[in-house]
């Protein structure tokens, strides 16, 4: 995929993050969870088919992410996008916030079904997340270390394989990514459609903010 390519298609997914977030804002307080369901497993199909295109780009040009601002790629990129268990931590910190809220209700016995009313099973299915994704995102980061310390850089004849470099960086974004997807699909999994809707909404605000404020304050430049 070429640069311009890449570039346009971020700019398109990125436009579509948008729409998604203002559609779920609207529907989230609906009393209508079959359409709070669809617009959250839009939301997934919509990262699932940017980390499609992504798997055809440039490795490089994935790391270096010359559409993104340096605020974005200094403060939120972990391998070429968000840190997935950034998610689980934004689903902490959202429920916890919302409990504080409404806790005079809770204790009288009225329930939000928002996401200050988790169950305790999904509080342990949450944490049990949170470890595997930990212990995942290790992996890749020791994965990545080798890479750029030049592991298994040099061929045969003692010349440095830079396509071997290069494929192996491609492996382990993509690794990456699949981590994200999967981590948010769980996520989902774990969560009620209107529970779904708030954190999805949650983490696009952050994408969009990291964006919006990156373009006014990092010397970004949105094209």
């Amino acid at each position: 995929m070429e640069l311009e390519a890449a570039t346009r298609r971020f700019h398109l997914w990125f436009h579509g993050l948008r729409e998604l977030r203002r559609d779920l804002r609207s529907a989230r307080w609906a009393d209508d969870p079959a359409q709070l369901g669809a617009l959250v497993g839009r939301f997934v199909a919509h990262m699932e088919y940017y980390c499609a295109a992504r798997a055809e780009m440039d490795p490089v040009w994935m790391l270096s992410a010359p559409w993104a601002s340096p605020v974005e790629r200094g403060a939120a990129y972990w391998l070429a996008g968000w840190r997935p268990t950034t998610l689980v931590h934004l689903l902490y910190t959202e429920s916890g916030g919302r409990f504080e809220a409404q806790l005079p209700d809770l204790l009288l016995g009225v329930r939000s079904g928002n996401l200050g009313d988790l169950s305790p099973a999904q509080l342990a299915q949450i944490d049990d997340l949170q470890r595997r994704t930990v212990a995942e995102e290790d992996g890749l980061s020791r994965e990545m270390a080798q890479v750029q310390e030049g592991h298994g850089a040099v061929a045969s004849g003692g010349e440095i394989d830079v396509d071997g470099i290069v494929e192996r960086a491609r492996a382990v974004l993509g690794h990456a990514d699949a981590l994200r997807l999967r981590t948010m699909k769980r996520a989902v999994e774990i969560l009620d459609p209107a529970q779904a809707a708030e954190l999805l909404v949650a983490a696009a605000d952050m994408e969009i903010g990291f964006r919006e404020f990156g373009l006014k304050y990092g010397s970004g430049r949105d094209d």
